[in-house]
């Protein structure tokens, strides 16, 4: 299990079929495959540089210790590379000891994956190593996949200067029952300096990844498909009587290049500039930004301002937030399609409970409009969709996303319910022009109940959860439209901890042993893939300390 995994589970926002055991179809939210969401990991290597990165090779789950959903993106400071909310992962601080997880996953047609952190140091001296490698045999849709990561990272910090440092190597292939597959590899690192003194702070970064995508086999031709992407980055903060100010200014230079089967290539080079202020503002905080540049892959320049006000009142905090959010899409385009770039106005409201409790809730609602969407065909590994293109949807977009959940923990009992309801709608085609399929459900929900017990003075703890998760209709993107019914899917967790050092998750799937359709068509039957049938996983997760 990984981030994206948990964030794609049935039943939620970011619902993507299949992660769990290798597929890697776009990444949407709100049926925005660019734009929508995007994973964080400070202080590890950029996982999507380039975009979209090796897209099946990711981060165990059991090397974080918390994951944040942030409600929304990073407004005017994200620059090109805004997005509608994003995902970001916490490492546990490390002390001086040594800290180290391993991890094992056992499942259906074949599953295997190992995965080891390591971590020493602290605050002023430290450094970490990751490693994860897994396999997997036939299970919806997939005939095969194999996957692995590598990186390091750490981290020094000499009177008022901190310089941290990572790298990563990533690779992944797969193969689908029709005989298409992949193969693909990728790099990338970061360094990044910061240097504070008496609120006053300047920083300065620079990261570069290089990729490379292969694709062949059934009815596809050879292609081949490499990408590079440089960034350099530097700012400066102030902070002042509870009033903070910044600036930052970011350079990036990237290039796609595929020979072969639909071969093309492109270049391009972007400066990005923003300002910001937050202060205090009628009880709460206030954050203004501007940000405005050039993107040369599109050839425009644009400006993006975003705002977001927080309080906390009541037991609750709230915040309300708007921003601009710009998306160029200048390679890997459609058969006709030309560069162009996808911008929205976008409108975040969001509520959570502040204290912690036996009950905890929260909703949100992220509504606004979107002026040259970018589609992608949903197709179950990335350099599938990466061939088709991305095609620009004409008119413009609305949507509404709300979301919400209730949860509550007692000492031997849990409960809780989430979802969410999408409403939308594109502006009417022309005559000859095709309508985008909605290929995102219009609402979802998760449900779960369980009980646990405390066995030998607390040193065992056993756990047995029901779980209940519904996806709705969406459709495929087939000529005709094809709808794909929804559909409700079961399953049963157990979890057993020894000395809050040894976990052991024992997960049933599918429990009413139903195989869905997919969104993409098998080529071997003509037909919708079917989805994973009743399965079985078993999740070992070991702390180790010095």
């Amino acid at each position: 299990m990984d981030a994206v995994s948990w964030w794609g589970e049935p039943g939620r926002v970011g619902w993507m079929p299949g992660a769990w055991f290798g597929m890697a179809p776009p990444a949407s939210l709100a049926g925005l495959v660019v734009g929508g969401w995007q994973l964080e990991e400070p202080g590890r290597a950029p996982s999507a540089t380039p975009w979209p990165g090796v897209c099946q090779a990711r981060s165990s789950l059991a090397w974080y210790d918390s994951l944040e959903v942030r409600g929304m993106g990073d407004g005017a400071l994200a620059g090109f590379g805004g997005e509608l909310a994003g995902l970001r992962a916490h490492t546990p601080v490390v002390e001086q000891r040594a800290r180290s997880t391993y991890s094992l996953v056992n499942g259906p047609g074949g599953l295997e994956e190992n995965a080891l952190t390591l971590a020493r140091g602290d605050s002023l001296r430290g450094f970490g190593v990751d490693v994860t490698s897994g396999d997997c045999g036939e299970v919806g849709g997939l005939q095969l996949a194999s996957r692995h990561l590598w990186g390091a990272r750490g981290n020094l910090a000499r009177g008022r200067h901190q310089i941290e440092a990572s790298f990563a190597q990533r690779g992944a292939s797969s193969q689908l029952v029709d005989l298409a597959g992949q193969s693909a590899s990728g790099r990338s690192g970061a360094v990044a300096w910061r240097w504070e003194r008496g609120g006053t702070g300047w920083t300065a970064a620079f990261s570069r990844g290089l990729d490379w995508h292969e694709s062949s086999g059934g009815l596809l031709a050879y292609s081949n498909r490499e990408a590079q992407e440089t960034r350099l980055a530097a700012g400066f903060g102030q902070a002042h009587d509870g009033r903070e100010v910044g600036a930052r200014v970011e350079w990036t230079e990237a290039s796609v290049r595929r020979s072969g089967s639909g071969a093309f290539s492109r270049e391009c080079r972007g400066l990005w500039g923003a300002v910001r202020a937050e202060l205090p503002a009628a009880g709460g905080r206030l954050d203004l930004a501007l940000g405005a540049g050039r993107h040369g892959g599109v050839e425009r320049f644009d400006v993006a301002p975003s705002a977001e006000f927080k309080v906390r009142a009541r037991g609750f905090d709230a915040a309300l937030g708007l921003q601009r959010v710009l998306t160029p899409a200048w390679a890997d385009l459609a058969v006709g399609t030309e560069p162009f770039l996808q911008h929205a106005w976008i409108g975040t409201v969001r509520l959570v409970t502040a204290q912690p409790g036996a009950w905890r809730a929260r909703a949100s609602l992220r509504a606004g409009r979107v002026y040259s969407r970018a589609l992608l065909e949903r197709l179950p590994i990335e350099e599938l969709w990466l061939r088709r293109g991305l095609s620009s949807e004409f008119g413009t977009y609305d949507l509404a996303l709300a979301e919400g959940g209730l949860e509550w923990e007692g000492r031997h009992a849990g409960a809780g319910l989430e979802g969410f309801g999408l409403a939308h709608r594109s502006t009417t085609t022309p005559e000859g022009v095709a309508r985008a399929p909605g290929s995102d459900p219009d609402a979802g929900f998760r449900a779960w109940l369980g009980g646990r017990i405390t066995l030998f003075r607390g040193d065992l703890d056993v756990g047995l959860r029901g779980e209940a998760a519904g996806v709705g209709a969406r459709e495929a993107q087939v000529v005709p439209l094809r709808r794909v019914p929804g559909f409700v899917t079961f399953a049963l967790v157990g979890q057993l901890t020894l000395l809050d050092n040894a976990v052991i998750v024992v997960r049933a799937r599918n429990l009413e042993d139903c195989a869905g359709a997919q969104l993409w068509i098998d080529s071997a039957t003509g037909s919708p893939a079917l989805a994973e049938r009743r399965s079985v996983t078993m999740t070992f997760v070991w702390r180790l300390f010095n």
